[in-house]
């Protein structure tokens, strides 16, 4: 065959091939093509056109190969070098894309999309300091280019340099409004530099133009739940696991969610799935702790938290410790050992000064005590303190009180004298609220919040007063050096246990938790049992004191008093779900669902009437009740407890003997339970009850558990008995 002809031939087939793939018959093209380089192999058009083919059919692979070959014969040829690169980044051959592209870079400068596609290299190559140096020479080169600009602006985002991609991305939003991508990265950069309320518009702007976008609806479920709106942000992260179910960290923003919107059994399932993805993922491991304590499940909470300890970062490893000294008395496998131990390990972390202030000398004036509480605006937590404050000689005692709620918020409890002085603190840091109180020349720095607050825990670190003192929130050591006393009684901390204890011990003669009740309660009623003849035992203690070991008590008791009925209520027990659990912790203990009343929470009076419906109410433990004790007592409810084997377990035991009810302390949890199934199954009980009910109040009034005077003379007592020792010591 002649040159001409051979020629000819290779035209025809070229026009054919072109004819069909213009016409989308592909197959048709590539064999064409095929045929023709197997004559020809070194065409170059046949090469080109039949790589482009294969990478609009997604062959990547044969792209690659036929890309290669034309280079190959083309050299100095730079745009099939960079189309030549682009084939090998696609198949994750970045280095030699790089070089390849780079190559083509050399062949012709300063083309944007080159520079361009250099910087997105090196930036999937984990490398976004180097690509910001190309991304910035291509928008040098076209100016006002949204996708070049949004380039850019994604290097240094990826860089952590936000200050400088925020104005970048949003010139790119710019102009380009229907850049869904631009959006996405603006409003990603805004939540990270810790913009989140702006992060959210960017955000929710980038999913309206691109709905299936799951990354942009993760960063806006996370900037929702940073501004609190939990419901929308488990939406949104809902959403994202629908796309990505195999997402370890949409499972954990899922849990996140559930637990801060109180439903905790689907928070656990949610972290559950998170480490059955990602078993190390310590955060998740963290909070799954924290869900599990809620629902009672203490012993599991903190066996996670001591894990998240050993695998998380620093900064979980300080939330997972925080979290197990606030947890830790309730533990029923700790002990008084390692409640010391995990507080004394927390504390440490604490940023705290050697020594406050010296002690003034006590002749120039009114002793000054200062009670620092974020519970203030708490009725029904605040007895014993208002108890104490109201009762306070002011002619010796100057009293002020630092609070984190306003005055207005404090509707019960407190009688306002005219030389108190009342701080408001709320939204003070804590070294700002220790200048106040220095600058206010406080002698005795009174905590009232324990571990129930624990963001202003460290204020008394910083040792704003000469003497700091713990009392009503305790429970158990602080484990903090800070701390110089803390008040108890005989029956919450005997003197064979002050060695757990890193504070002086100071005890009352009798109960340290005296109250008084001044805000609304309902009338109190015959016990039930009188006019039903159905005996109802009860329990209106937060769910996470309902331990494994509570449940197992209670269905022995159950199951020793085949007529009883047991009603729990407490605020988790407002989720269908919830109860659920609970009944199956139950039923796995042989007690049936239809022996069980399970009642969520309530408005406060309303909660207080439940006590009409319940006989005699059972203790909780290791974390006995305080309040919830009290409320029971002057609703003419006995609450049968047992002497427990740390102060948590025992403040029921102070409260009922002080209150003359030592029928009702039981010397072990064998003893309580046997108690109970008598007082269940005894025909006498009903007759009991109600006379008990009949004069409780009255009885209540007149024993030490309500003498308010007596509780406020043996704290003054005390705090007399702290500047005496403290002040030997300044004076040498």
């Amino acid at each position: 065959m002649s040159i001409e002809m051979e020629a000819e031939l290779q035209q025809e087939q070229l026009l054919r091939a072109r004819e069909a793939q213009d016409s989308g018959r592909f197959d048709e093209a590539v064999k064409i093509y095929e045929q023709l380089l197997a004559r020809v192999p070194d065409h170059r058009e046949a090469l080109q056109r039949l790589a482009r083919l294969e990478v609009q059919l997604g062959h990547r692979r044969a792209a690659r190969w036929y890309l290669e070959r034309f280079v190959a014969l083309e050299p100095e040829n730079a745009a099939a070098r960079h189309e030549f690169a682009l084939s090998l980044a696609e198949l994750n051959e970045f280095d030699k894309a790089l070089a390849e592209t780079q190559e083509a870079d050399r062949l012709k400068p300063n083309s944007p999309e080159i520079l361009n596609n250099i910087g997105c290299l090196l930036k999937r190559m984990g490398r976004p300091l180097d690509a910001i140096k190309y991304h910035e020479q291509a928008v040098t080169v076209t100016a006002e280019n949204a996708v070049l600009s949004f380039n850019l602006g994604s290097a240094l985002l990826a860089a952590g340099r936000l200050d400088d991609a925020v104005p970048i991305l949003r010139v790119a939003a710019t102009l380009d409004p229907n850049l869904a991508e631009a959006w996405a990265g603006l409003g990603e950069a805004l939540l990270k530099r810790g913009n989140t309320r702006s992060s959210v518009g960017p955000l929710r702007r980038a999913l309206e133009l691109k709905p299936d976008d799951g990354e942009s609806r993760y960063w806006l479920a996370g900037a929702l739940q940073n501004c609190g709106q939990f419901e929308e942000a488990l939406l949104c992260y809902l959403q994202a696991a629908e796309r990505h179910p195999d997402a370890p960290d949409v499972w954990f923003g899922i849990g996140r969610c559930q637990l801060e919107c109180k439903r905790f059994t689907e928070a656990v399932e949610a972290f559950q799935k998170c480490l059955k993805l990602e078993p190390d993922h310590s955060a998740a491991i963290h909070e799954q702790g924290k869900t599990l304590f809620k629902l009672g499940c203490v012993e599991q909470a903190m066996k996670a938290l001591r894990l998240a300890t050993k695998k998380g970062s620093k900064d979980i490893e300080t939330l997972a410790l925080q979290n197990m000294a606030v947890m830790i008395p309730g533990n029923p496998t700790d002990t008084n050992r390692t409640v010391l131990e995990v507080r004394q390990t927390w504390g440490r972390r604490l940023v705290s000064r050697p020594q406050g202030p010296h002690l003034r000398d006590p002749g120039t004036g009114p002793l000054r005590i200062g009670y620092v509480s974020s519970f203030f605006q708490g009725a029904n937590w605040m007895k014993p303190v208002w108890a104490l404050i109201n009762r306070h000689d002011r002619e010796q005692f100057q009293i002020e009180l630092f609070s984190d709620a306003s005055l207005d918020r404090i509707e019960h409890g407190y009688r306002p004298d005219p030389r108190d002085q009342f701080h408001d603190i709320t939204g003070q840091s804590n070294e700002a609220v220790a200048a106040r109180i220095a600058a206010r020349g406080i002698d005795i720095l009174v905590d009232l919040n324990g571990y129930s607050d624990m963001a202003r825990l460290p204020l008394f670190a910083l040792r704003p007063a000469p003497i700091i003192v713990a009392w009503f929130n305790m429970y158990a050591t602080t484990g903090l050096d800070c701390f110089d006393y803390l008040i108890g009684d005989e029956s919450v901390i005997p003197a064979k246990e002050e060695s757990f204890y890193t504070e002086r011990i100071l005890r009352l003669p009798n109960s340290y938790l005296a109250f008084e009740v001044d805000h609304p309660v309902p009338d109190i009623t015959p016990p039930p049992v009188v006019t039903t003849g159905q005996l109802t035992i009860g329990c209106l203690a937060s769910q996470y004191k309902i331990t494994d070991q509570v449940v197992a008590t209670w269905a022995d008791i159950l199951r020793g008093s085949p007529k009883a009925q047991m009603l729990i209520r407490n605020s988790a027990l407002g989720r269908t779900e919830h109860c659920e659990h609970l009944s199956q912790r139950f039923a796995a203990k042989g007690i049936s669902r239809d022996r069980l009343i399970l009642e969520g929470p309530a408005e406060h009076l309303q909660f207080l009437s439940t006590y009409n419906r319940i006989d005699f109410a059972v203790d909780s433990f290791p974390y006995s009740g305080g309040t919830t004790t009290m409320e029971a007592l002057w609703q003419g409810v006995p609450v049968v407890t047992f002497n427990g084997d740390r102060w948590v377990s025992r403040t029921s035991v102070s409260l009922l003997k002080s209150a003359g009810l030592d029928e009702f302390v039981r010397s072990s949890v064998r003893d309580y339970t046997d108690f109970c199934i008598r007082l269940a199954n005894s025909t006498d009980t009903p007759s009991k009850l109600e006379a008990l009910r009949a004069d409780i109040r009255q009885r209540l009034r007149a024993s030490p558990v309500c003498d308010a005077a007596a509780l406020a003379r043996s704290m003054e007592h005390c705090y007399r008995q702290m500047v005496s020792e403290k002040l030997p010591k300044e004076s040498r």
